[in-house]
């Protein structure tokens, strides 16, 4: 959370309380969520339930930024050239 927070206060002042309060507000409405799967999970299955949930949940986070990165980076193109014509990727 340090790390996504440090990024947005980054940016432009303009940005900055939009983009802090919807981070903020989805990371609380993902732990609520998580919360209540995790519980409900360990009161049906006990830890298997909640390893599953785990896993599942996971799956699907990682899933999200695979096609998200397929998406902005098709094959073929070099992942490592910057948007910005004037800055240098190392």
């Amino acid at each position: 959370m340090v790390a996504n927070t440090v990024r947005i206060y980054t940016l432009g002042a303009h940005v900055r309380s939009r983009l802090d309060t919807a981070y903020m507000t989805c990371a609380c409405l993902g732990g609520s969520l998580g919360s209540l799967l995790g519980a409900r999970a360990y009161a049906c299955c006990g830890w298997t339930g909640v390893c599953a949930v785990a896993a599942v949940s996971t799956a699907l986070g990682l899933l999200r930024h695979l096609c998200a990165v397929h998406r902005t980076h098709p094959p073929g193109r070099n992942r490592y050239r910057s948007p910005h014509p004037d800055v240098t990727v190392r």
